[in-house]
């Protein structure tokens, strides 16, 4: 029967509460908290269903999708009704609260109330140069699920960039390096979320100055494809009058598809492209790029992302 007040609640009740351990179901507690399937899954152990005739057990099946959907609010800084987790003995009763709970959890799964630790690596050009430079970040993950539930979990990857001070060419990239920011990578191919309270697309600038970038704001970890796309470019706006058409550009891309449930790669390579146009001024050594990757919190949720690794160069002339 349904999961109703003054019914008897059943197996089929439960289980269609918490769905199947790999799940893709909306407003079921194992496809926001568990496997899941592309934009949904924290990574997280999934609550077993029950099986037909058996008896839901206060202290383990009902206490765990109580807990975890509790977890999983505290993470997305969801508001929900608050349900007290039973205890031995007690009885499994109806409670309105719950698929509403996780209707709530399902429709802000991707927002993260707070973040973890860094992880930061930072490239950098040990001798002049005056055509361009090409910045290479490649971050890996342990595999394709475990880039999906790092991003799905409010994890990013934030790119910086510096130049030294000092006049005509060197003056032009330091402004334009400092103009550029942080261009932060998050989870959407659309749309925005929210993250420690600040809302990002897919590509977003943070702070910086200068002209007003062009941004593919959909080139989100959901937007990568195996193919080189531009992201982000910032002109220069000021330095020598001849050479404001320089610029500093983001190019992302993956590795394509690893597994079966929705990923987009588990390899991020993010280029930084800098061009001097024209290319006949001398920058000074020490133009840098780093590449910060930013950890979901870990207080709520269990690092099923792993740790992934960064690794940066730099070549030009």
């Amino acid at each position: 029967m349904s999961y109703a007040q003054n019914g008897l609640i059943e197996a089929t009740d439960f289980n269609n509460l918490v769905g199947a351990t790999v799940e893709t179901g909306a407003n079921k507690l194992n496809t926001t908290w568990s496997t899941g399937g592309t934009t949904a899954g924290y990574g997280q152990t999934a609550v077993s269903q029950v099986s037909a005739g058996a008896t839901v057990v206060a202290t383990g099946q009902w206490n765990a999708l109580v807990t975890n959907t509790a977890s999983a609010a505290a993470h997305s800084g969801s508001s929900i009704t608050s349900v007290t987790a039973p205890t031995a003995g007690s009885t499994v009763t109806y409670l309105s609260a719950i698929p509403t709970n996780l209707t709530t959890i399902y429709t802000n799964r991707r927002n993260a109330a707070s973040q973890g630790s860094t992880i930061a690596d930072t490239a950098t050009r040990a001798s002049s140069w005056q055509n361009g430079l090409t910045f290479t970040h490649t971050i890996t993950f342990a595999s394709g699920d475990a880039a999906r539930w790092f991003f799905n979990s409010g994890g990013q990857i934030k790119m910086t960039a510096s130049h030294p001070s000092g006049s005509g060419i060197n003056l032009l990239f330091s402004d334009l390096a400092s103009d550029t920011g942080t261009v932060t990578m998050s989870a959407p191919n659309s749309g925005t979320i929210s993250i420690a309270s600040t809302n990002y697309s897919g590509i977003t600038k943070i702070g910086g100055g200068g002209n007003a970038p062009t941004v593919d704001a959909n080139k989100g970890y959901f937007g990568l494809t195996t193919s080189n796309a531009t992201a982000f470019t910032q002109l220069a706006d000021s330095g020598p009058s001849g050479y404001l058409s320089s610029f500093i550009r983001y190019i992302v891309k993956s590795n394509g598809t690893q597994g079966s449930n929705g990923d987009t790669g588990s390899v991020v390579t993010i280029y930084s492209v800098w061009d001097e146009i024209p290319n006949d001024l001398v920058a000074s050594a020490s133009s840098a790029v780093t590449c910060t990757v930013q950890l979901p919190e870990s207080t709520n949720l269990s690092a099923s992302w792993g740790t992934p690794t960064i690794a940066g160069s730099v070549s030009g002339s």
